[in-house]
């Protein structure tokens, strides 16, 4: 296994940030990475990985819970506008996604507080 120092680990994952940052798609990003850096595509991905996992870590809950109510509501437009022009499987695809965005977690989340072990129905025992 090659030997990387700690500063071209930087140099490879700033510059991933610098494209993934300016709206380069990951894989169009490791292949632009992969021609300026020298590097191999395999050794280009892992970076594009890390620079995407900061990237999540980087959003806050407000910003996260924006964007939730933003795309809830080109959910309920899309499924609306669908409804409304007869595409009922359309209409049907956008609220089952929405379901799955919005309450499918707090069912979830419920779910796992009421069967929290394998046996958790009270049986009388003889």
């Amino acid at each position: 296994m090659a030997i990387t120092t700690r500063q071209s680990r930087q140099q490879r994952r700033n510059e991933a940030l610098q494209l993934i940052s300016s709206g380069v798609p990951p894989t169009d990003a490791a292949s632009q990475l992969t021609l300026k850096l020298g590097r191999s595509r395999r050794t280009s991905l892992p970076d594009i990985e890390i620079v995407q996992r900061e990237v999540a870590k980087a959003l806050d809950t407000v910003e996260l819970q924006q964007m939730v109510g933003w795309l809830a509501k080109q959910y309920q437009r899309l499924a609306a506008k669908a409804e409304r022009d007869g595409q009922y499987a359309s209409a049907v695809g956008a609220l089952n996604a929405f379901r799955a965005m919005v309450l499918q977690p707090q069912l979830d989340a419920q779910f796992a507080a009421h069967f929290r072990g394998r046996f958790t129905h009270h049986s009388y025992r003889r």
